[in-house]
């Protein structure tokens, strides 16, 4: 259940954040609190499956929480540059690098669950 519950936190986060970052203000605002939201529930659902992952990969476990707490900042300023409309590339790409390495890790970690 907190495995489907982080996929699907991450899922929402990618999408809310996507569209809060190619939107329009009005919808801007909406989209990031969403995205918000999502950060929290990844949080909790986190920790929760830390315990597990931690047991059978120390090193990974401790890589990936400092990729998504880095993915989570980067997101954040890339908010930040479009609400002041600076929306660098640099930032926009390496967000997107970022989510994929967190993406990759956390599969890793659980072993390729709930796809194998």
């Amino acid at each position: 259940m907190w495995l489907w519950l982080h996929l699907i936190s991450w899922a929402v986060l990618a999408v809310a954040a996507g569209i809060a970052i190619f939107s329009h203000t009005r919808q801007f605002v909406m989209w990031t609190m969403i995205a918000r939201v999502c950060y929290l529930v990844s949080i909790v659902s986190g920790v929760v499956l830390m315990r597990f992952a931690f047991a059978r990969n120390p090193l990974l476990t401790v890589v990936k929480i400092l990729l998504a707490i880095g993915l989570i900042g980067l997101i954040e300023v890339a908010f930040a540059g479009k609400k002041q409309q600076h929306l660098s590339k640099p930032i926009l790409w390496s967000a997107l690098a970022a989510f994929a390495l967190v993406t990759v890790t956390g599969f890793v970690l659980a072993q390729f669950r709930p796809f194998v």
